[in-house]
């Protein structure tokens, strides 16, 4: 069983490379804050709160990039990224509104398709990765390591991102 999660999961890591223009897309929108005055923040639902530890506890923490529960009012300097299951929760709704009104440029990557919600963002990202990876008997699928493929974008959104601002620090 673990060869084939291994086996299905590694395929799903290779479409990525399919979305590698719209990854960038998303480094460039974070890197306007940190070339500039503002700071990049990350904002995580669901079973993406589990991607916060990342950012203060693990080897790629970087300065100016922070986890959205700790501040009050962002800036139209700063940029927001979001992981999301899917993009109509209350309560993504209710922070896009914020960020709307505050005028901060944010990024929302989502396990679902492209929607409405998602085409708000300036560098939007649908995985549309939201089946799970083993085929079970009954025909569902189940199995959706959806925490691992989001602390993999993570990583690779902020080394690219270091890359990207290290000539301006």
């Amino acid at each position: 069983m673990l060869k084939i999660l291994a086996t299905q999961f590694n395929g799903k890591l290779q479409t990525l490379t399919k979305q590698e223009d719209e990854l960038l897309d998303v480094v460039r929108l974070l890197a306007q804050a940190l070339v500039g005055q503002g700071k990049v923040y990350l904002d995580a639902y669901g079973e993406f709160e589990g991607l916060y530890p990342m950012l203060s506890d693990g080897p790629d923490q970087m300065k100016r990039v922070s986890k959205i529960k700790d501040h009050k009012t962002l800036h139209a300097v700063d940029r927001v990224l979001i992981f999301t299951p899917d993009t109509e929760r209350s309560d993504l709704l209710a922070s896009l509104a914020r960020y709307d009104a505050w005028h901060t440029p944010y990024s929302i990557i989502t396990l679902g398709d492209v929607t409405e919600t998602l085409e708000r963002s300036i560098a939007p990202l649908a995985l549309k990765f939201d089946k799970g990876l083993l085929p079970a008997e009954d025909g569902s699928r189940h199995g959706l390591p959806s925490l691992a493929l989001g602390a993999f974008l993570l990583t690779h959104i902020l080394t690219q991102l270091q890359e990207m601002t290290e000539e301006w620090e």
